[in-house]
């Protein structure tokens, strides 16, 4: 199966990035609302001991989360964006691979579930998180075929779909007093909504017969540098949790998966909205264009910062009122792990860049770096200091692989960025953390108050956000919604 640049796809080159981005972000934004409910009623219920034993069954079966897809999604939603009259064969392809590849997961994760401690994790508790991941594996293609098309508001349909699903079926087990089993049994419910809802939704892209076979094992081939890179990036975002299982006990893990559920939910979304990049960056490598990214990367240059100063600086109340004050040594740990999801977002778009130019080799050297970092670390840091050990680790090794992605961005694609707006940022932030620490003795809401002012003074006074940029900003996307509306 061969993936030349041919013609653009007609309805892609229609639906613009921002409106596009701004219908997604907006359903991933309340996704995150329906995302911080079920972590509130999980905490509440199953109290820490319990939420530890969840967090770390849900952790290892998330190990082999990315496996099934194994880089299938990016590989048909590439070449889907490119030609839209392959889109019935790539997905007929691309579910029988799926198929095969989650039976083979669900079976190594049986596997697993006979040499496992017992304390750790009960195998009927991991084969039910299996499971759940097998089920939600199979929505994966239908999700392709629409991200390939730009149709991310049918995607954002679809998560709210089955995020509301998801809280509805925890607050019904919150009701009947459920335990562990019952959520995860939950689990499988909303895995199960997913999979009907992407199908119902996604049919009517997926018109007649395939026709003509398409090899399987050249899909898989072509997929396993995206699949290579998607199993790195899930190892080193559940090691930690994993290695706390391991060298510490089920409370701290309850804790320190307290304090990473906001930020993950931080993560997923700057990753999503990332992603909706990687079609148009996909078109533009035609003409070498880096428009999509500049505009991007510059927004979240400003907004990451602002999101880890509230969420950090916030960290004490913000615990306490959503989990309650059982959880309340959480909260070091949110503060760290709030920056270290500044820096995910900073990187998450170059690696979407670096994969969408051809730049796959490049970008998984450094998260392999990152991956043997971040076990280092644990590995030292764990034993002494817990869950607070593994968000400093976790919070290294994320700047580190920020400072690796913007070499690799400059060798691969030259300057595309203001060497003084950077710089302008990060002595704003500077100034920010230097008022929140300062002030602290003030309360945490003046001091996040009058860091998020500094911040805010440094980057007007360098000219890096200005009033005109907002105008603008507001005025295109007032554009895009209305042509939305035309189309």
């Amino acid at each position: 199966m061969t993936m030349g640049l041919a013609a653009g796809s007609g309805e892609l080159s229609r639906v613009s990035l921002t409106r596009v981005t701004s219908i997604l972000l907006l359903g991933r934004s309340v996704g995150v609302i329906f995302g911080l409910i079920n972590a509130i009623v999980l905490a509440r219920v199953l109290g820490v001991g319990a939420l530890g034993e969840y967090a770390y069954a849900m952790g290892l079966v998330a190990l082999f989360g990315l496996v099934p897809n194994a880089g299938l999604s990016t590989v048909i939603t590439r070449a889907i964006a490119i030609d839209q009259d392959r889109t019935a064969l790539l997905f007929s392809t691309a579910q029988k691979t799926q198929v095969w590849l989650s039976l083979g997961v669900f079976t190594a994760i049986m596997a697993m579930a006979m040499i496992l401690p017992r304390h750790l994790v009960s195998m009927p508790d991991l084969a039910l998180a299996g499971g759940q991941l097998v089920l939600g594996a199979l929505s994966i293609p239908y999700l392709a075929v629409l991200a390939g098309r730009a149709r991310y508001d049918l995607v954002a349909v679809i998560e709210l779909s089955v995020a509301c699903l998801g809280t509805v079926s925890f607050l019904a087990v919150a009701a009947l007093n459920g335990g562990l089993t019952a959520f995860l049994v939950a689990q499988i419910v909303n895995a199960t909504g997913s999979l009907v809802i992407a199908r119902l939704i996604a049919g009517k892209y997926l018109p007649g017969s395939p026709g003509a076979s398409c090899s399987m094992a050249e899909l898989l081939r072509q997929s396993l540098p995206f699949g290579a890179i998607s199993i790195v990036q899930n190892v080193y975002a559940r090691l930690d949790i994993l290695l706390l299982g391991q060298l510490s006990t089920p409370v701290m893990v309850g804790l320190y998966s307290t304090a990473y559920k906001p930020v993950n939910m931080l993560l997923n979304f700057g990753a999503s909205a990332s992603g909706t990049l990687f079609p148009y960056l996909v078109q533009e490598s035609r003409t070498a264009s880096s428009g999509s990214f500049e505009r991007v990367f510059k927004l979240v240059m400003v907004l990451a910062p602002v999101m880890a100063f509230v969420i950090g600086g916030l960290s004490e109340p913000l615990i306490e009122i959503m989990f309650g004050v059982d959880y309340a040594p959480a909260a070091a740990m949110l503060t760290i792990l709030a920056w270290s999801a500044a820096a995910n977002w900073l990187y998450a778009p170059i690696g979407i860049a670096l994969q969408a130019r051809g730049y796959e080799r490049m970008w998984m050297s450094g998260l392999a770096g990152a991956l043997l970092l971040n076990a280092a670390l644990n590995l030292w840091a764990i034993p002494r200091w817990g869950g607070l050990g593994a968000a400093v680790s976790t919070l290294v090794c994320e700047v580190m692989l920020l400072l690796a992605s913007s070499i690799m961005l400059r060798r691969a694609f030259g300057p595309l960025l203001s060497m003084q707006a950077a710089l302008a940022c990060l002595g704003a932030t500077i100034v920010g953390l230097v008022i929140l620490v300062g002030l602290r003795d003030m309360g945490t809401i003046a001091a996040t108050v009058a860091a998020l002012l500094g911040y805010g003074v440094v980057l007007w006074c360098f000219r890096v956000a200005t009033a005109a940029d907002v105008f603008k900003l507001v005025a295109r996307f007032r554009e895009t919604t209305q042509g939305h509306a035309r189309v």
